[in-house]
């Protein structure tokens, strides 16, 4: 009996073991996988990654249950957690797409000298090829996947790859690198929209450079050839709005002034200035030596040192553009043409395809275009227009960060600090990690006048992306109110190198300049800025200022007048007034016409100015002393006494006015008129000689006088009459004349 039931338990237990151990029955392994999908698309993933290390033990670690656990912490931001996870394997040198996460995790892990390791030890052409060769599967997921799908995927993985290489070697600020990942991120996906971001926000490239980049991008080999119409006209409306057509610049010393058919002004400014500044340079070390800084060939100073950076650029687009056709071979180029030339055939027979007429007119509602208008307007001063296309762009999306960027520079050039404060106060509650919101907060006190805490949050925003331009010139700006000229050219010299295809940092080092009256230097960074952005009304001002404090008045006014066509041309195809920002626009361009004896041109240039910011106590100054000398002392003194009204301390202003009463008084007719002729004519023949460097005596007259207030007068000994022998020669006496 005993051995009987020992019999039984032991075929028991063997039956057990064949059936699974409990009962019997399987594990379906792609069930969970399946699992796994679905909590991730539920954002479970906690629940999903608890599963997905359950998957890996089950298949013995297979290399896309590894990736996908890796993934589940990436997403939970466990960062190292899922870089260990891969290498311990060794899956990022046999395993594309976790060679892919690994970079994107030590990337957002701050790992950046490891992640640079990873990609000098990991052969990624080798992965790369063999990836193309695999044979195409499903890998027992629905649709095509990321890992194991279509050749279009493939071509992503490959760009992103990339992508995330340019971000490494951007963060460790190896910039030229990093543009050239980025281009070959381009080249290998046009589909590929952050690497165009990262070129054209983080302002990477010049603006010829931009175009040549949209003419040699693929698209007609990895697109159909409407979508490529389609993306390309997207992109180009990420592109620069500050040029209109530019080449390449070959001389940084000249002024590259680009095609000027819309304006001829322009093209006649810069034969001007070519002109000007080869017959200029040599009168500049003769004329102003006193007034500048040690000359280059001295001191290298560090606007110096920015110029010759400027000189030998860190990275090549023609260079670029060779080594990213190379990479792309015959194997790699028939599996991006084919699949998407039978797409494009049949893509006409499917219900979601849309005419590529009314795709363009869709998408002009797409708010990623609305700001990049929005940015259009803004940069041709159009502030009112852009700030109308933000409102209704921020109704659809309010969180926008290109719209909220555009839309706080728009409340800065309104004043508008009430509203700025009510976005930055937003911007704050809701993502405190964002740059953008530190720099709202830095604008709005800035605004209002304080500057230790503008440059307290402006340096917070730094700090949070140093990558981002805005900040950097907002915190140079506000050292710039306080004429703190070295702290402010930090901030710029900064920004330079952050956003080597924006003409503003350029444009602000070059204010600076001026304004400790290194004007050669000044000079000389304005023309970079126009090599960038030649239609720049702001750059073409500064120009002329510095023209202006050359002596060079012809030359200024011609720049002075275009600059002032582009403003009012532009305000008429607006169908707006000229702005009253640019009224010392105007008064310059007045001052360049007294200067050159244009009086008449430089009263009407004034009183423009006058109309568009009314009470300004310089203005007035400006045209009473265009009407002294015009000769016409009654209107230039009536002026001086409006601008004193305004401003009572301009020493200017009164000594200017001084100066045109006596004048005044030492006119005939003006006698003539107060005294009349027979009285005159009596007083002249009796008239004591007046001596010089001494005021005429005045001798009390029976008739009628006029009043003078105030006059100080002082008597000579040889003008007193013999019976003041008890005055003091000395004395300075009040006298006053009453009707």
């Amino acid at each position: 009996m005993t051995g009987d039931s020992e019999m039984r338990n032991n075929t028991s237990s063997a039956s057990d073991a064949t059936n699974g151990g409990s009962g019997g029955g399987t594990i379906d392994v792609e069930h969970y996988r399946k699992l796994l999908k679905q909590f991730c698309d539920m954002r479970r993933y906690q629940t999903a990654l608890f599963w997905a290390e359950k998957v890996c033990c089950l298949s013995q670690n297979d290399p896309k249950d590894v990736y996908c656990q890796a993934q589940c912490m990436f997403l939970l931001k466990e960062y190292h957690r899922a870089a260990h996870t891969i290498r311990y394997h060794k899956l990022e040198k046999t395993h594309i797409p976790c060679y892919n996460l690994l970079l994107e995790c030590l990337y957002e892990a701050k790992e950046y000298n490891e992640a640079i390791v990873v990609i000098n030890t990991v052969d990624i052409e080798y992965l790369a090829s063999s990836l193309i060769n695999q044979p195409l599967d499903g890998g027992g997921m629905d649709g095509p996947s990321l890992l194991f799908g279509e050749e279009g995927c493939k071509n992503e993985i490959l760009a992103s790859i990339s992508f995330l290489k340019g971000k490494i070697y951007e963060a460790m600020d190896n910039r030229g690198l990093a543009m050239d990942y980025y281009v070959q991120a381009l080249h290998k996906s046009v589909y590929c929209y952050e690497a165009l971001e990262a070129l054209v926000q983080h302002e990477m490239l010049m603006a010829w450079e931009e175009k040549e980049l949209m003419q040699h991008l693929p698209l007609e080999h990895q697109s159909s050839e409407s979508d490529a119409k389609f993306i390309k006209k997207l992109y180009e409306t990420k592109l620069k709005k500050y040029y209109e057509s530019i080449g390449p610049n070959t001389n940084a010393e000249e002024t590259p002034i680009g095609n000027m058919s819309t304006l001829k002004s322009i093209k006649e400014l810069n034969d001007k200035i070519q002109m000007t500044r080869n017959s200029d340079a040599s009168i500049h070390k003769n004329v102003l030596p006193k007034f500048m800084t040690p000359t280059q060939n001295q001191i290298l100073s560090p606007a110096n040192k920015v110029l010759e950076d400027l000189k030998i650029p860190p990275f090549s687009l023609q260079v670029s553009l060779t080594r990213a056709s190379s990479l792309i071979n015959d194997s790699q180029r028939s599996h991006m043409e084919t699949p998407n030339r039978n797409r494009s055939k049949d893509s006409a027979d499917s219900p979601t395809s849309i005419l590529l007429s009314t795709s363009m007119q869709r998408i002009q509602k797409s708010t990623d275009v609305m700001a990049a208008e929005a940015e259009r307007h803004f940069y041709d001063c159009d502030y009112k227009k852009s700030f109308k296309l933000l409102n209704e762009l921020l109704k659809i999306d309010p969180y926008h960060d290109g719209a909220r960027t555009v839309q706080i520079g728009c409340l800065a050039e309104f004043g508008d600090y009430n509203k700025l404060f009510y976005v930055a106060h937003k911007l704050v509650d809701r993502y405190p990690d964002k740059a953008i919101s530190w720099y709202a907060v830095g604008c709005y006190y800035d605004m209002i006048g304080k500057s230790d805490p503008a440059r307290r949050y402006l340096s917070k925003a730094t700090s949070l992306d140093r990558l981002y331009g805005p900040a950097w010139l907002a915190y140079g700006h506000s050292f710039a109110k306080e004429n703190e000229h070295d702290q402010a050219m930090a901030a710029y010299f900064k920004a330079t190198q952050l956003m080597r295809g924006c003409h503003l940092p350029l444009l602000y080092i070059g204010v600076e300049c001026g304004l400790v009256k290194n004007l050669e230097l000044a000079e000389k960074f304005f023309y970079q800025a126009m090599s960038i952005a030649p239609l720049d009304v702001f750059v073409l001002h500064e120009l002329g200022v510095i023209k202006y404090e050359y002596e060079f008045y012809e030359s200024a006014e011609e720049v002075f007048r275009t600059t002032a066509d582009i403003v009012t041309n532009r305000a008429k195809q607006n169908k707006e007034e000229v702005s009253a920002r640019w009224e010392p626009l105007f008064n310059n361009l007045g001052h360049c016409c007294r200067k050159n004896k244009k009086y008449k041109e430089a009263l009407e240039y004034h009183q423009y100015a006058l109309l568009l910011n009314p009470n300004t106590p310089q203005t007035l100054t400006d045209i009473g002393f265009v009407y002294a000398l015009m000769g016409n002392l009654e209107e230039a003194i009536t002026y001086f006494h409006k601008s004193l009204a305004l401003n009572r301390d301009c020493i200017v202003t009164s000594t200017i006015l001084k100066t045109c009463i006596e004048d005044l008084m030492d006119d005939e007719s003006i006698i003539d008129e107060i005294y009349g002729k027979q009285a005159w004519d009596s007083y002249s023949a009796h008239k004591i000689p007046k001596a010089p460097n001494q005021f005429p005596t005045i001798e009390e007259e029976d008739s009628p006088s006029v009043k003078f207030t105030g006059m100080k007068l002082k008597f000579d000994d040889e003008d007193i009459s013999t019976n003041s022998d008890n005055i003091d020669p000395n004395v300075i006496m009040d006298m006053s004349m009453d009707i």
